[in-house]
């Protein structure tokens, strides 16, 4: 009966060794205002790093991530006409408008500017059928924003986040205490709030790089006005021009005269001098000898 009763006291205590101990690892789990869970973060974002790196470096140059935008500039006789060429082309691709506003002068005149997206593989086509157009293209830019580091680093991040969110989950399904399940129930709501914000931001991204950007402005011109008189008259500027090539022309000749006069000097004078003498010495000789012939 004795040793009947010490079994029971010896199976009481290891019981209640048990629960003990279970009760101070539960506690472990959310004491000193969550240790624990900061502990499981920072593992979490040590792998984070690793992974992006690795994932970055793996990534090759024909799979990377460029979101790219364009700048168009283009005038035209006719506006109404181009501008519904443009956005039906682009909704044939796929695209849609975004953005179309305009305005009129007082001749009458359009101005206006639209902004398309247009899906990636279709994007150089578009923007090829745009600058062959029958407007004249002004100007003209296109430039890429590669997002490929950003959009890898956010799903390392997220991945790192679920692990913390699986760890809080098991923390909140053993906690036996008030206190420490809003603990853990505050960093939970914390750690989804920033997972949320990642997805936003990764949809964000894949949006950018699946639909190209371009933003086409439309200048409606009359015939016979604005640049083409510009461009090919200009008759005031080009009167200027020539009588300014003129007059450089005629000094330029005159002091070339002048030069060529002065620098030759040397050889003209003595040559000059000898002409003079020569013509005044056959006139004084032909003077002399009509006189002779006379008083004959």
């Amino acid at each position: 009966m004795r040793k009947r009763k010490g079994w029971f006291a010896l199976i009481f205590i290891v019981f209640v060794f048990c629960g003990c101990s279970n009760q101070n690892e539960a506690n472990e789990f959310y004491s000193h205002d969550g240790a624990i869970v900061a502990e499981s973060a920072d593992v979490a974002v040590e792998g984070e790093v690793e992974t992006s790196f690795t994932g970055i470096q793996g990534v090759a140059d024909n799979d990377r991530m460029v979101a790219y935008q364009s700048y168009v500039t283009i005038e035209t006789q006719n506006y109404r006409m181009l501008h519904d060429k443009i956005e039906a082309r682009a909704l044939e691709l796929g695209g849609y408008l975004i953005e179309s506003h305009q305005s009129e002068f007082e001749e009458g005149t359009l101005v206006g500017t639209i902004v398309l997206r247009i899906p990636e593989q279709a994007f150089q086509s578009f923007v090829n059928f745009v600058k062959e157009t029958d407007g004249k293209v002004v100007e003209h830019s296109t430039h890429g924003t590669d997002v490929t580091e950003e959009y890898v680093d956010i799903e390392a991040r997220l991945k790192a986040k679920k692990v913390v969110e699986q760890r809080l989950l098991t923390f909140m399904e053993q906690a036996d205490d008030t206190e420490n399940l809003l603990k853990i129930s505050t960093e939970l709501a914390k750690v989804q709030e920033e997972m949320e914000q990642l997805i936003g931001r990764k949809n964000v991204l894949k949006n950018q790089v699946a639909l190209s950007t371009i933003t086409i402005s439309i200048q409606e011109v009359s015939v016979g006005t604005s640049s083409i008189q510009n461009e090919s008259l200009q008759t005031w500027e080009r009167s200027k021009k020539l009588f300014i090539d003129t007059i450089n022309t005629c000094l330029f000749f005159f002091s070339s005269f002048v030069v060529f006069l002065i620098g030759l000097s040397p050889v003209f004078i003595p040559v000059f001098l000898v002409i003079f003498f020569l013509i005044l010495y056959k006139k004084k000789k032909k003077g002399g000898s009509i006189d002779f012939k006379g008083k004959k």
